[in-house]
């Protein structure tokens, strides 16, 4: 790593109004909002603008910690595919990046935790129902200034005339966006807000597609009236019973039937799949993704998706920076089924997927532990009493090489 800035610092706003922090990228150190949140604070407050003023000088911010944790390992980054400038971009705009917003087109917005999937790298704070199994209290900070100001924020961005963006991407996360009555309640302010401009909005969500009918049938009807584009974030990454173990309370067959649904609906204009790789998928990997091109293929060839790759470097115990080299065969075949399904589909920006596996293989055996199966053993003990379930040692199937 010769360089420290990265786009995120610009383009990305991350709010969650449960805890009261912002964040700039996903990934970032979050901050908590002060007493009264202001619209200065939200982007162009004096944290997130130290921050960009330290990378564009070579300068490793504490805020990223994350990915600098991840070099020191030897592992690849979130920032390795999430960066989306380079050097000749920093140069041509470095006079006017220390101080400026206009570059945000990526906002997220986490109402609350509220999920019904307790996935086992998950935790209490971003899963209501893994808080219930824990008996875990989660403090609801939420604040209805926060709401107010935030809206204000938003209008009064999307509505300037010096925003640098082809279009402004609305992603809600969980929990379970869709099971939040504030998802609706936003939805519909910024359908009325989309009214008074004519720049391009896609409002998306980062779904577990696992809801049930009665809820499923509620986002449907909501996107059937909807004026604007819609992104469809999948997150899964396994395939048939791996999936249900590796996100606990999953039906595959409910999923695949959801997952239909989002890729056919009219108002869908991308779809993303958002794999979040470990020791217990790597070995499916494969299955999932080819089973995800045959929906493509049969029931919406038209439709235009693209992969969003991500790795868990949270519980430890799931990390491939663990297990050792000869599991790069697993990531091998993933390769060998994106090229082979890749043809005559509408598998968007592939040159991505390639550099995810790239540096799924540079991530792997990084930080080899020997123990590696004794210590995912052990691990999925631990969640099975948690859980009250004696199903998720079926994992350990896929650490047989």
């Amino acid at each position: 790593m010769t360089t420290t800035y990265c786009s995120k610092s610009w383009t990305d706003i991350n709010i969650d109004f449960e805890s009261r922090t912002l964040r700039h990228c996903c990934k970032a150190q979050g901050h908590s909002f002060p007493e009264q949140l202001t619209e200065q604070f939200i982007s162009l407050g004096d944290v997130v603008k130290e921050r960009r003023q330290q990378s564009l000088n070579n300068v490793a911010h504490s805020d990223c910690n994350s990915c600098w944790n991840d070099y020191s390992k030897g592992n690849s980054a979130y920032r390795d595919w999430a960066n989306r400038w380079d050097d000749v971009f920093i140069k041509n705009h470095k006079t006017i990046l220390n101080d400026d917003d206009k570059f945000i087109h990526y906002i997220e917005i986490k109402p609350d935790s509220t999920c019904d999937l307790a996935c086992i790298y998950c935790s209490a704070s971003s899963s209501s129902k893994i808080a219930q199994e824990e008996g875990v209290v989660i403090e609801d900070a939420t604040n209805e200034d926060d709401y107010t100001i935030f809206k204000s924020w938003l209008k009064n961005y999307i509505l300037r005339k010096d925003i640098i963006a082809e279009q402004i991407v609305i992603i809600f996360l969980g929990g379970e966006p869709t099971a939040s009555e504030r998802f609706y309640d936003l939805v519909d302010y910024i359908e009325d807000i989309a009214k008074l401009t004519d720049k391009k909005i896609r409002l998306e969500i980062c779904t577990n597609a696992n809801s049930k009918k009665f809820l499923m049938d509620k986002v449907i009807t909501r996107m059937d009236t909807s004026k604007l584009a819609w992104g469809i974030g999948v997150s899964n990454e396994a395939f048939g019973e791996d999936a249900e173990g590796i996100r606990h309370g999953l039906d595959w067959q409910r999923f695949g039937e959801n997952f239909k649904r989002y890729i056919q609906h009219p108002k869908t204009e991308l779809i993303v799949l958002s794999p979040t790789i470990n020791i217990f998928n790597l070995k499916s990997f494969h299955l999932y993704i080819t089973w995800v091109y045959e929906q493509f293929r049969l029931y919406a060839p038209e439709k235009e998706f693209t992969w969003y790759g991500n790795f868990i470097s949270w519980p430890d115990e799931m990390d491939i920076s663990h297990l050792p080299k000869e599991y790069i065969k697993y990531i091998e075949l993933a390769e060998q089924a994106i090229l082979k399904e890749a043809i005559n589909s509408k598998h968007m920006y592939k040159e991505n997927f390639v550099t995810f596996i790239d540096t799924m293989k540079q991530r792997l055996a990084a930080a080899y532990n020997p123990s590696y199966k004794q210590v995912a053993q052990e691990f999925l003990e631990r969640k099975q009493v948690v859980k009250k379930t004696d199903k998720l040692i079926k994992l350990m199937d896929n650490l047989d090489l």
